[in-house]
């Protein structure tokens, strides 16, 4: 197949897309496929340019592509969808080429769904792709990932989506620089402020939020805590939004360590460098001297708030117990 006929996202992941065109070129594709990295780098965009290169329609999609991923407000995607899957894979191709299964958020397979899948990798069939996206490969059994190829996404250097949002979406070079480096290397998040205006000056607010939180008392800060997370139940969108609100923090608390050590030049939140600084002034004077070991501290306490969210420990009551030690 010729090079000339593919179609690849615009940035970022070279190595990925320069391993996957190798396959197509050298027509040698394996049958299961590990795309392994964090949100928003890609790995679906590039996993469905895969898919249409290697059916030979680069241009769009057809009936034999098929994308498996959890249901709304399920926590984990389930034996009975597996098994739906492999089962419409191994119907005939309408159009006689490769039948490809994406599976998004494959972390959330079920044991039993990873044994079902297992059994159709151990038995593969004749012209049958199936690409698992993860965020981390510890995610999936050992018996998953010996039958898989495995591909890591790394983030993209902020330079290159500084350019990119620059020559492609006309972006100006302050906003640019803002979101590249408020993106951490994850171009599609850059991209989604730049498109979304109206979420990117939510997280703003939100961020700001969070600084006065270190200005305020307990009370203050359980207050404040509904402009930011008002949900009391146990739903999957309650862990996920009290979940953002913790990388927030966590976040914003790098950049002010950043700051104590003097490295102004490698925050993440640079259109935000004013009020950091301020705030960091705060914790100086509360804590008498600088205030970097208690930055690292309230660090591990957030780090620890994601452990009981993941034990589905109410989201509710995890983030009141972070604002109370903070």
């Amino acid at each position: 197949m010729s090079t000339e006929k593919y179609n690849w996202p615009a940035i970022g992941n070279s190595p990925a897309v320069e391993f996957l065109e190798r396959a197509l070129n050298n027509q040698k594709i394996a049958q299961t496929y590990v795309f392994c990295g964090p949100e928003d780098l890609g790995k679906s965009t590039i996993a469905l340019a895969f898919a249409r290169n290697l059916q030979g329609n680069p241009d769009g999609f057809n009936s034999d592509l098929h994308i498996l991923e959890p249901r709304e407000e399920k926590k984990s995607i389930s034996i009975e969808q597996v098994r739906e899957f492999i089962k419409i894979l191994n119907l005939s191709s309408f159009l006689n080429s490769y039948k490809i299964g994406i599976i998004k958020e494959a972390d959330r397979l079920t044991p039993e769904a990873q044994s079902a899948l297992l059994k159709t990798l151990e038995e593969p069939s004749d012209k049958v792709v199936i690409i698992l996206l993860v965020t981390a490969e510890t995610n999936l059994p050992a018996t998953i990932l010996s039958r898989s190829q495995i591909l890591y996404f790394m983030p993209v250097a902020s330079a290159l989506i500084y350019d990119y949002l620059i020559k492609n979406y006309g972006a100006s070079r302050s906003l640019a620089k803002d979101l590249a480096n408020l993106s951490l290397g994850r171009p599609l998040k850059a991209v989604h402020y730049l498109e979304n205006a109206s979420e990117y000056k939510t997280y703003l607010t939100n961020a700001e939020i969070w600084l006065n939180f270190f200005k305020q008392d307990v009370n203050a800060r359980l207050t404040s805590l509904d402009q930011l997370f008002s949900d009391k139940t146990f739903s999957r969108q309650a862990a996920t939004t009290a979940n953002e609100v913790l990388l927030l923090g966590e976040g914003l608390l790098r950049d002010l360590l950043l700051l104590s050590l003097e490295q102004k030049d490698r925050l993440q939140h640079s259109v935000l460098s004013e009020a950091l600084v301020k705030t960091l002034a705060t914790l100086d004077a509360a804590s008498g001297h600088n205030s970097g070991p208690a930055i690292l501290e309230d660090l591990k306490l957030l780090a620890q708030a994601k452990e009981y969210l993941a034990a589905n420990v109410n989201p509710r009551l995890v983030l009141e117990q972070v604002l109370i030690n903070l």
